[in-house]
């Protein structure tokens, strides 16, 4: 899988889902949520985030490691850290999207929008995590066939 495509597969997939959830909430006009879905969507982004931004911290303190120097050697350092970063970004947008949610009126097309980018920012998430996860499996892969 090329770089370029590794990159727009992740936001292809936020941005389907955001888009017919939107639709889909729209068609058949929802109802305001419990303000307990902000909630519980903005806490689910926070700790993304601070998990994301810890692993990144963690693997800069591994300067001695052989995985470490095997990354750098490689090439792949600089792909985990900006993937990482990409993640605590990714979170802390859906944070975002969460206290939105707090201040919306009942108005079935405001909620439909913002449901579409609830979606959207945790499809985003999660497959921003899964390209995280597939890259350290790489890098790891790698290393052990070179030992």
């Amino acid at each position: 899988m090329s770089a370029r495509s590794e990159k727009l597969i992740p936001l292809l997939i936020a941005l389907i889902l955001g888009v017919a959830t939107g639709i889909v909430a729209y068609i058949y006009e929802i109802q305001p949520f419990p303000k307990a879905l902000s909630a519980g969507t903005m806490t689910f982004g926070v700790v993304v985030a601070g998990f994301a931004a810890t692993q990144r911290n963690m693997l800069l303190g591994m300067r001695g490691s052989s995985v470490l120097k095997f990354a750098v050697r490689t090439g792949f350092h600089d792909s985990v850290l900006a993937y990482l970063m990409h993640c605590v970004y990714a979170g802390l947008a859906v944070s975002v999207v969460s206290v939105v949610g707090f201040f919306i009126n009942s108005n079935p097309l405001y909620w439909s929008v913002w449901f579409a980018f609830l979606i959207g920012s945790i499809a985003l998430v999660i497959a921003l995590i899964l390209r995280n996860e597939i890259l350290m499996v790489r890098i790891v892969k790698r290393f052990m066939e070179d030992q």
